[in-house]
């Protein structure tokens, strides 16, 4: 069967489910990926798992046996290898032989020799070679039963991003109990001043989405927007537009959330690496929003109205936000300190292998710059927050901890879903039934991952689903591809396509419209086409960064 039928068809099942029959995200992505797993031939799965072990050769001297790898290529472990042709079927090994290796004589490096092999059947240009016992391996994984190899890509999203996601949900969770979040947005306010409340709302909602979610944020600053309207009588719309247009870039570009976690970890971008990126990228996609939040407050001026639940009746108290104390919040420095510690050695980090790499201290710094180990160093900041505000009774970190491993186990099982998914995609060889859209320098894969996103997104709501799904099916094309930029920009370009088109069949759209009283049809020419206007723009600047700087 075509590859790209086997996928097609794996979506389709994946969204019925969403949408008609209703079922929780994760059993739909399940419900996906096996379907692609029983639909894919045993050639092609084989072929898939050989093909990424295989090291390519350059030169073979058949008189001495010495041959070259290519620069970058890993050496294989010396031992038994099979000799597999440069193209074409690679499980069909041309012949077997030793691969021993001795240093260079007065010199660094290793001299790698090919012995015990007829030298008459490997080919004269290039080939290829993989280790005896891997060749194996990989072929009893490759014909392991379907559910298996379902359960052996989740189980590799979990080890990959599954600490990230469990403790960047414990750090929001934390910022928000012990109120070291409403700190961090009474800054900001005080800095810009009232006059300037609506840049104030956008900044805050973007620094908080980064360790939070798009909903915990929007929760957090919504009442603070109705308190301002309700006092100045005016602007309730830009002000809902404003916190709206910061903590939705940041959900889709800013790792540690899921969606851009996972779309950095298919495509090997670094949590370094994407975080600059996407901030990059999202600050001028929320400067466009903060423009269109003016001109829709101006164009549509919406009245203050009260907070409706999500059964759409509304709440019978009279609308009001709460003042933020400083009295009564933790310290700025403090405060900062969940987010700026992670931030902080990831960022040093990642200078360190870019500009020192055999920097003094480079060890100690690799340890602590690691992601999961930075983002529990925050983590751990956070939580002493909450011990302070509960005069350090520890038994008080229980129920945060507990509520957000709670959330964030949800994600989690979403994510690992959609891990199963890319990873028996990627087993169709759907790349080499797609290389012609990696044509034209790689910037038709650009245009393949923002579409692909969008569409998906468009579908079935989620825009985290719609960044797994996505990225599951771009990974193995830009693989086979090599494009000529640099890969977070299909990572940053598959966040801009989670943007268009929020509607109905989201539940983030309907958090917006409860939460702020405005009506299905408001909700639609406002915040949904904000948000897909700060996807398309954010896709050019995108677009732009990998033509101009493609770091490759």
């Amino acid at each position: 069967m075509d590859p790209l039928v086997i996928v097609m068809t794996g979506t389709a099942v994946m969204v019925v489910c969403l949408m008609g029959l209703r079922l929780h995200a994760f059993l739909s992505l399940i419900l996906g990926a096996l379907t692609v797993a029983l639909l894919t031939p045993t050639d092609r799965r084989e072929g898939q798992a050989i093909r990424p072990l295989t090291v390519a050769v350059e030169h073979h001297d058949p008189s001495t046996g010495v041959i070259q790898f290519s620069p970058k290529a890993r050496p294989p472990a010396e031992g038994r290898v099979h000799v597999l042709p440069e193209r074409g079927n690679v499980l069909q090994p041309l012949t077997t032989g030793l691969l021993i290796s001795s240093p260079v004589p007065g010199g660094p490096g290793r001299v790698w020799r090919l012995t015990d092999i007829a030298s008459e059947r490997i080919p004269t240009g290039h080939f290829r070679m993989v280790s005896v016992p891997a060749f194996q391996q990989q072929l009893q994984l490759a014909a392991a039963h379907p559910m298996a190899r379902v359960a052996e890509g989740f189980g590799a999203t979990c080890r990959s991003i599954g600490l990230l996601i469990l403790l960047a949900s414990i750090l929001g969770r934390c910022l928000s109990e012990s109120r070291a979040a409403d700190r961090i947005v009474l800054w900001i306010q005080q800095g810009l001043g009232e006059a300037r409340a609506p840049q104030a709302f956008a900044l805050s909602g973007f620094v908080l989405g980064i360790p939070s979610f798009f909903d915990t944020v929007f929760y957090l600053l919504m009442p603070l927007g109705r308190g301002l309207a309700a006092r100045t009588g005016r602007d309730f719309l830009l002000y809902t537009l404003t916190i709206i247009s910061g903590a939705t870039m940041a959900h889709s570009l800013v790792p540690p959330t899921p969606g851009p976690l996972f779309a950095a970890n298919e495509l090997g971008v670094s949590l370094g690496e994407m975080m600059l990126g996407g901030t990059c990228v999202g600050a001028v996609a929320v400067t466009v929003g903060y423009g269109y939040a003016r001109w829709a407050n101006r164009r549509w001026p919406l009245p203050l109205r009260m907070e409706a639940d999500l059964t759409g009746a509304h709440a019978a108290s009279t609308p009001a936000g709460r003042d933020l104390d400083p009295r009564d919040l933790p310290s700025l420095g403090l405060s900062v300190l969940p987010i700026l510690i992670p931030i902080g050695l990831i960022a040093a980090n990642e200078l360190k292998k870019a500009l020192l790499p055999s920097a003094p201290g480079g060890a100690l710094l690799t340890l602590f710059g690691q992601g999961q180990f930075a983002l529990l160093a925050g983590t751990l900041m956070a939580l002493v927050l909450v011990a302070q505000r509960h005069r350090w009774v520890w038994k008080s970190l229980t129920p945060p901890v507990s509520q957000a491993v709670t959330s964030g186990s949800s994600l989690l099982m979403i994510t690992a879903a959609g891990g199963a998914l890319g990873a028996v995609i990627r087993q169709t060889d759907i790349a080499e039934r797609l290389t012609s859209v990696s044509a034209g320098g790689g910037f038709g894969l650009l245009f393949a991952a923002f579409g692909i996103t969008a569409l998906i997104r468009i579908v079935q709501g989620s825009a985290t689903v719609a960044m797994i799904t996505a990225a599951g099916v771009i990974a193995p094309l830009a693989a086979a591809g090599v494009p000529h930029f640099h890969p977070v920009y299909l990572a940053l370009a598959i966040g801009c396509g989670s943007k268009p088109i929020p509607w109905l069949n989201d539940s983030g759209f309907w958090i917006i419209s409860r939460m702020s009283g405005m009506t299905e049809i408001e909700t639609l020419k406002t915040a949904s086409v904000m948000m897909s206007l700060m996807g398309c723009v954010g896709f050019g600047v995108v677009l732009l960064g990998a033509w101009l700087l493609p770091f490759r």
